[in-house]
Order: C-alpha cells, then sequence, then structure tokens
C-alpha cells in the first residue's frame, strides 16, 4: 500500500517505522524542517510514565498505557536495524522517583493517595522509600528522606531516536519536508491508499479532519531546559511534586538533564519567560547543589496539542484517519496510537 504520514512528531516517525517493517511505501510530509525539528519532539524530556499519567483515567486508557509502554523495546529494536548505522537509542526502564521538599510533603502523600486509590491491590507500580532506601536507588539524592519509587517508569533519549529515525527513514520512506498543508488533507487522498494526519498542534491552525464539533482540539504551551551537569549522576528521572506545577528532571547520557514544568496555558508568550526560568532553576539548584554549576545548554518552547477532554482521538474520514490530542503524552502512548493507525489500514 501507499501511505501518506502527515507530520513527523513521534506520533508520525513510530507510524512509519512500523508501516516500512511490513513492507509498505510511506511518504512523510512535514511543514517543517524533517532533519532539524523544532517541535514537542525534541525539547520534550522523554518520560514514559504510565502509573502517574494514568491516574484519573479510565481503566482502559490505563491499559493502553500499559500496553505502549511495554511495546518501546519492539520499536528501539526495529529502528537500531532499520538504521544505517545501526545506533541504538537509549532506553532505560529502571523507574523513577517523586520527591518533594519538606514544607510540601502533603504534595507527595496526596500523590500516593491517588496510587493506592488507583493499585489498590498492586503494589509492584510503586513503593515508599525512606532514608537509605532513597540513596541506594539514588545516592546523590541526599537532600531528600522520602520518595516515592514508581518502579514501571522509563525513561528515553528523544534526540537519539529523532536522529536515528531520521537516517532511517530518509533511506527507507520518501520525505517532503516544508510542506504547508492548509486544510484536511483531501488533496491527498486519490494520491495514496491511506492518508494517516498527526500533525499535532498543526492541525489546529486549520480545518483539519482533527477538528471536532463537540471536542475542539487546542495547544498548550510547554517549556524545557536542557543543562550539563558534570557533578550530579542521577539514573532515573525525578518528579519534584510542588503545589502549584510539578517539575520533571530527566537524565540522558553524558551528564544530560532535561528540566520541564506541567504545561502552560499562556499563549501569548512564544519563548521561555524569566518567571518561569526562576521557578524552575531554583528548583534544580535545591536538588542538587551540583547544578548550580550545571552549563544551560538550551532553554526552548513549543505548543501540543489537546482535545477539551485531554483524551487523543483516532478519527477517520473515507481513507484519511487523524490521529491527535496526545498533549506531553506522545512518547508514552505514541506506540498503542500507532498500532491502533495500523490496524485500520488492513
Amino acid at each position: 500500500m501507499k501511505v501518506a504520514i502527515i507530520g513527523a512528531g513521534v506520533l508520525g516517525r513510530i507510524t512509519a517505522l512500523e508501516l516500512i517493517a511490513q513492507h509498505h511505501k510511506v511518504t512523510l510530509l512535514e511543514a517543517k524542517s524533517f532533519d532539524h525539528p523544532r517541535g514537542a519532539a525534541v525539547i520534550s524530556a522523554g518520560m514514559i510514565a504510565p502509573a502517574t499519567e494514568s491516574l484519573g483515567a479510565s481503566p482502559q486508557a490505563r491499559e493502553m498505557a500499559f500496553h505502549s509502554e511495554a511495546r518501546w523495546p519492539h520499536i528501539l529494536a526495529l529502528l537500531t536495524e532499520l538504521d544505517p548505522d545501526h545506533q541504538p537509542v537509549y532506553f532505560n526502564q529502571s523507574g523513577a522517583l517523586a520527591v518533594a521538599f519538606p514544607d510540601e510533603m502533603r504534595c507527595l502523600f496526596e500523590l500516593r493517595h491517588q496510587l493506592e486509590c488507583t493499585y489498590p491491590n498492586n503494589k509492584e507500580e510503586y513503593e515508599t522509600c525512606y532514608n537509605h532506601e532513597v540513596t541506594d536507588l539514588e545516592p546523590d539524592l541526599i537532600r531528600f528522606e522520602t520518595a516515592l519509587y514508581l518502579k514501571t517508569e522509563s525513561n528515553i533519549c528523544n534526540r537519539q531516536f529523532i536522529e536515528s529515525s531520521t537516517r532511517t527513514l530518509r533511506k527507507q520512506a520518501t520525505i517532503i519536508d516544508y510542506w504547508p498543508l492548509q486544510g484536511s488533507g483531501d488533496e491527498l487522498s486519490e494520491q495514496y491508499d491511506w492518508v494517516i494526519d498527526c500533525r499535532g498542534p498543526g492541525a489546529a491552525k486549520s480545518a483539519s479532519y482533527a477538528e471536532q464539533s463537540d471536542n475542539h482540539l487546542r495547544t498548550v504551551r510547554s517549556e524545557a531546559f536542557r543543562v550539563k551537569a558534570p557533578k550530579v549522576h542521577f539514573t532515573r528521572p525525578l518528579h519534584v511534586i510542588q503545589p502549584r506545577f510539578h517539575i520533571y528532571v530527566v537524565p540522558k547520557p553524558n551528564n544530560i538533564y532535561v528540566i520541564g514544568a506541567t504545561d502552560s496555558h499562556n499563549l501569548k508568550v512564544k519563548t521561555v519567560t524569566v518567571q518561569s526560568s526562576l521557578e524552575s532553576l531554583s528548583t534544580l539548584n535545591s536538588i542538587h547543589q551540583g547544578f548550580a554549576e550545571a552549563e544551560i545548554m538550551e532553554a526552548f518552547s513549543a505548543n501540543r496539542a489537546c482535545y477539551e477532554d485531554n483524551r487523543p482521538q483516532i478519527t477517520q474520514h473515507e481513507n484519511i484517519i487523524t490521529a491527535n490530542g496526545l498533549s506531553r503524552q506522545g512518547w508514552l502512548l505514541g506506540p498503542a496510537i500507532a498500532e491502533q493507525l495500523i490496524e485500520r489500514l488492513h
């Protein structure tokens, strides 16, 4: 089959790889640079957190999240095989830790209560750790006496995935970048057997089939920092639980860390603000003194797409299939959504 995929974010790339493995002819269309993307896939922390991201979700949504996380080893093995350089992508499945500062411990206990209510008979998802149990997991986490060990979380190096998938898809697919699609994609429906539209926030700017009359697509803004801290040696992602927003500190190879916060709805500001910088970096400095000497490599922002009900949606109009609304769960839900998309083609 000939399949056109609109959008070269996380979902578009995973779907393209899976279709190529099934010997379909794939054309990937991207509105900006394919080789040097600057969207949410690049700035994100690459956390894959099925337990915490599924809090408050339906049992079906939780099942999808855990199923999706379990598919990552298959996808990365496929990518390494197809990559012309056969370079592996960093992927750590050793869990994550949630912590809180002493005067904000109630926030951590509230998170534990939510986990207890969601997983009442399953302690395999999390464990409360105290004192040496915390430093046994992360020796550098000496400023925190209590932590929640989130056992099922994973961490992927998103930059390595983008680099490897760029090499692979340049060789295995037809790439058309700087392709300014405006509209629903109907003009592609006669050229291809199937059109898969996963433009993310780009779909919110045009009258695409992603827009639904009863569930509007909107964008939210995310910010992140990338720092190099040779004196810090965390191996797992950290969730710093705070009353107003949470900070994420996610380790990457070579003592690089990505620091992000929960989404901001201030769409009028297009770049990182002084306020957000102070909040994130002051929190970072309080976690470990080694961060005070860290080199700030990048500070960036990007928009993500979500529906009003905050659930991803797959819709179909003839041979055009639209998948959108993953917001900051692209790395978590991408494999499961790609699997569902491909099932519709058969």
